[in-house]
């Protein structure tokens, strides 16, 4: 017996090792290393290929997803045959072309088994013929707002005979392709020298199109050039994101919230412009009896996709339908300024009684000090959790104590500022009653012209200049240059400002993306490299710029 069991155990053993599933070692230091391509066969930049698999052999093992970050340049009808096994890619093309250079890229989606991806794609080339292709179109994807690199786009590039124009991305399969990294640079590499149309897609799906909602990047100019010069390394040409918004936001549902509060929610985020329009556009009436229901609209801080009406009154427990009929002027607008079209919902409130009271949100511009220096023409105000009613009259503007006659306007219906025909103190404080015995007060100082400071500059251009002046915190001031491109931007106070400078080719004084069908580049886009530093009467220059 005691012979069986020896003879049993080492069966045990063996049969358990065999069924063991390999998995990654856990513990240690966190892996963040990404896999590293070791070596291909054949050779990257090998001629005179006959073998229709490529062999990839990585640094580590890939998760089986890898597969899916392989593409092929010129595509074919019939798709690669990829297949991952460890630390291996094999792509076995269906057939191969005389004389043609063909491109692997690995995407960053290529991964190892503990999700660690590649941080920039990797591109392997052979051909069939004698030469292979060095042409090269290099480049950088960022985001217009900041600035910052725009990493994980697909970047499309299309063959373009001197009689063509640029090809719509949205239909036609590109000649070339790779990704950006995650610094937002692109390398196009073994392109037949020539001209072609680049395009820059995130493309979510991976369909190799530029679906409506995706957002993009036109080419600065309608072509590139790939050349094969090695002596005269390749400029890169800086791509800005953006993304076609033609679709006015929808009015999706009217819900009630208490006997004399209803919320209405777009499709997409909404600025309340001008609440009166928007109030006097929206008709709430009483399906019962008929009558109109008075009601004014307000947006709440922080509300991006919603606006709420408040009731003079208790609404009845009937059903109330909004009818909407859009002013000439958006009242409501979503960030490409379309206001909503003509709608109709419907809801009833409830019972429930509305227990909302109107409380201080915060004092304007928001900041940390108990005092607040205003630059030249900035308003200073109180921002509400809803329309605070006859509590405004409590809101009161003091100079040395003293209350001045001020009135006060809003947009949104809960911002509240000093009308524009006030002349604001050298020194002053808003105050705010809260309760009985009980106030919140912000002082605030209007700095004298010595506290200032400036910065001035030059821009060259092909159409009228915007400089967007912007400070650390707080809304940025907009200067338009002179027809020379000379600009001034004056009335700061010290500190570091970043300037975002464009050339306005369609006159909004808003910076405008570009269309990659019909092609339209977008306006010229420069950042300032660095912070500048504005000091008390003193105008720092900037160095020229050239759009």
């Amino acid at each position: 017996m005691r012979d069986g069991v020896r003879l049993l155990l080492p069966l045990l053993l063996l049969g358990l090792g065999a069924c063991a599933t390999p998995v990654a070692p856990t513990g240690g230091p966190a892996d963040t290393t990404p896999p590293s391509l070791v070596s291909t066969d054949p050779a990257d930049g090998s001629t005179n290929v006959t073998e229709r698999t490529i062999r990839l052999t990585f640094s580590e093992r890939l998760a089986a997803t890898a597969a899916n970050a392989v593409t092929v340049t010129p595509a074919s009808d019939t798709p690669p045959e990829v297949r991952v096994r460890g630390r291996e890619v094999d792509v076995t093309l269906p057939s191969l072309r005389d004389s043609t250079t063909y491109v692997i890229t690995v995407g960053t989606a290529l991964a190892d088994q503990r999700s660690v991806a590649l941080r920039a794609p990797i591109t392997v080339a052979f051909a069939t013929g004698d030469a292979i292709d060095r042409g090269q179109i290099v480049g950088l994807v960022r985001e217009p707002e900041r600035g910052a690199s725009a990493g994980g786009f697909a970047v499309w590039a299309y063959a373009l005979p001197d009689t063509l124009a640029p090809p719509d991305p949205r239909t036609v399969t590109p000649d070339y392709r790779t990704e950006t990294g995650t610094d937002g640079a692109f390398r196009l590499e073994y392109l037949r020298p020539g001209r072609y149309a680049v395009a820059a897609v995130q493309d979510r799906n991976r369909n190799g199109r530029a679906d409506a909602g995706e957002r993009f990047a036109a080419s600065p100019t309608p072509f590139l050039v790939a050349s094969a010069d090695s002596s005269a390394p390749p400029t890169p040409a800086t791509f800005w994101t953006t993304v076609l918004d033609t679709i006015p936001p929808v009015a999706q549902r009217l819900r009630p919230i208490s006997d004399r509060r209803l919320a209405l929610r777009f499709s997409e985020p909404v600025q309340l412009r001008d609440a009166a329009a928007f109030s006097d556009a929206m008709v709430v009436t009483d399906s019962t009896s008929g009558a109109e229901r008075a009601v004014s609209w307000y947006q709440p801080a922080g509300s991006a996709f919603e606006v709420v009406a408040e009731a003079d009154a208790a609404l009845p427990e009937a059903r109330l339908v909004v009818t909407y009929t859009p002013p000439e002027t958006p009242a409501l607008a979503d960030s490409a300024g379309l206001g909503p079209e003509a709608f109709r919902l419907s809801t009833t409130p409830p019972a429930r009684a509305d227990t909302v009271a109107a409380r201080v949100d915060a004092f304007l511009p928001v900041s940390s000090d108990s005092l607040t220096s205003l630059r030249p023409g900035q308003r200073p105000g109180v921002r509400f959790t809803s329309p605070p009613g006859a509590r405004l009259d409590g809101v009161r503007l003091l100079a040395g104590g003293t209350p001045l006659p001020v009135g006060f306007e809003s947009t949104d219906g809960v911002t509240f500022r000093p009308d524009s025909t006030t002349a604001l103190p050298a020194a002053f404080t808003l105050s705010v009653e809260v309760g009985p015995d009980s106030v919140r007060t912000r002082g605030y100082r209007v700095p004298d012209a010595r506290d200032l400071g400036a910065i001035l500059g030059q821009v060259t251009a092909d159409a009228p200049v915007m400089v967007e002046v912007r400070p650390e915190s707080g809304a940025p001031l907009l200067v338009r240059a002179d027809a020379d491109g000379s600009f001034l931007a004056d009335g700061l106070l010290p500190g570091p400002y970043t300037l975002r400078i464009w050339a306005d080719r369609d006159g909004d004084a808003r910076w405008t993306g570009g269309r990659l069908a019909p092609y339209r580049a977008a306006e010229p886009l420069y950042f300032s490299p660095q912070p500048v530093q504005v000091r008390a009467r003193w105008e720092t220059e900037i160095d020229p710029v050239t759009l």
